[in-house]
C-alpha cells in the first residue's frame, strides 16, 4: 500500500509545471526538513545523494503524471492533479472525526470547497526517508499557489500558513 500525500486545493493548479516544482525543491532547507528523520546515514550525505539520482519525468508542462526519481532503489514519488471524483469529497467529510478544535471547522469548510486534489504518492519506505521531506515541501507549496490544505498520510492536515500547527488530526 502506497503512503500519500494529499492537497485539497479551491483553486485550479494548472498554472503549476515541473520546474516550478524542482525550484523550490532546490530552494528548501532540505537538510534542516529531514533531521527528524532520523536517516541511518545522517542528513547530509542522504540530501546530497539524493540530488545525484534526481529528476522529474514528465510528459508536459503539466504537474498531472509527474514522477518525482529521487533514489537509485526506492520508487519515485508520483504526483497526480485532478478534480475529485464523485462522491470523494463527501466520504471525506463523513469520515473527518467529530472535533470542536478551531481547525477542525477550517478543515471541513476547505475540503467542501475544494476544486482540485493533488496526490503525492509514495512507497512506505520512501515515506520513512527523504521522499516525506519532498512530498512535504511540494505539497506546502502546491496549497500555497492553488489556496490549498494538506493532508498527510490520512492523519494530519496542516495549512501552508502554519506548517507546524496540526489543524486536524484523524488518526489515519
Amino acid at each position: 500500500m502506497p503512503a500519500r500525500v494529499l492537497v485539497f486545493c479551491k483553486k485550479p493548479t494548472s498554472h503549476l509545471t515541473p520546474t516550478m516544482l524542482e525550484a523550490e525543491l532546490r530552494a528548501a532547507d532540505l537538510m534542516t526538513l529531514a533531521e527528524g528523520l532520523e536517516l541511518p546515514e545522517g542528513e547530509e550525505a542522504a540530501v546530497a545523494t539524493m540530488w545525484t539520482h534526481f529528476r522529474i519525468d514528465a510528459d508536459d508542462a503539466s504537474i498531472h503524471g509527474v514522477e518525482i526519481r529521487w533514489d537509485g532503489v526506492q520508487r519515485p514519488i508520483q504526483v497526480s492533479a485532478a478534480p475529485p471524483l464523485e462522491g470523494e469529497l463527501e466520504e471525506t467529510l463523513e469520515n473527518l472525526p467529530e472535533s470542536d478544535a478551531p481547525g477542525a471547522a477550517r478543515v471541513r469548510e476547505h475540503v467542501g470547497a475544494t476544486v482540485e486534489i493533488v496526490d503525492f504518492e509514495m512507497g512506505i519506505g520512501g515515506s520513512n526517508h527523504l521522499a516525506a521531506t519532498i512530498a512535504e515541501v511540494l505539497a506546502f507549496y502546491v496549497a500555497e499557489q492553488a489556496d490549498g490544505i494538506v493532508w498527510f498520510y490520512n492523519d494530519e492536515f496542516a495549512a501552508p500558513d502554519d506548517r507546524g500547527a496540526t489543524l486536524l488530526s484523524t488518526d489515519g
